[in-house]
């Protein structure tokens, strides 16, 4: 299993930074960029991202990726962030920004191929997030996510999902759509 890490980190696993050089230069140790090591030769783009940005959490076409929803690769990682969080200076990400009392809100880690713990929303608060912004969302696409949502409605939690609506502003206008949509 691939480790990342970063430098303080892997001062306390060897101990210094002479016995660091000493396993980079045997091979049990990669530095992959500046203050980032790996015990892989070639960790995967998601792993770096992981571990250079915490307190992301993926939503929208990443979310609905990693949990099979869509078969649509993004070529971004679109991430939810609280508002009062600085924005990531990052061409490959789309940044959706949070006020805290909604930024947790259905937090989950789930595994994505040998990825383990990747922060998530869930299913449940992924599809009031499908409804907030569909009107950033191509017809198509949005559509292909609700018709998933549709034939699937018997593995989301409803009374979980209507409780999160409550905390959204215009929670009368998910609903309705929510109604209107998928149910």
């Amino acid at each position: 299993m691939n480790m990342l890490y970063n430098y303080k980190e892997c001062i306390e696993k060897c101990g210094s930074n002479y016995a660091l050089i000493k396993e980079i230069k045997k091979g049990n140790i990669f530095k992959i960029e500046e203050g980032l090591y790996s015990t892989n030769k070639s960790p995967k783009d998601l792993e770096i991202f992981l571990k250079k940005h915490n307190n992301i959490i993926f939503t929208m076409e990443s979310a609905f990726y990693y949990y099979g929803i869509s078969d649509y690769i993004p070529d971004k990682y679109y991430i939810a962030i609280n508002r009062d969080a600085t924005k990531l200076k990052n061409d490959n990400v789309i940044q959706y920004f949070m006020n805290k009392n909604i930024h947790n809100v259905g937090l989950t880690f789930i595994d994505y191929l040998e990825i383990k713990n990747i922060p998530v929303y869930n299913k449940e608060r992924m599809l009031i997030e499908v409804i907030r912004y569909k009107n950033k969302l191509s017809y198509d696409y949005y559509k292909e996510i609700i018709a998933y949502y549709r034939n699937h409605i018997d593995d989301i939690d409803l009374s979980l999902v209507l409780d999160y609506i409550e905390l959204f502003p215009k929670s009368r206008l998910i609903k309705e759509t929510l109604e209107r949509e998928v149910l």
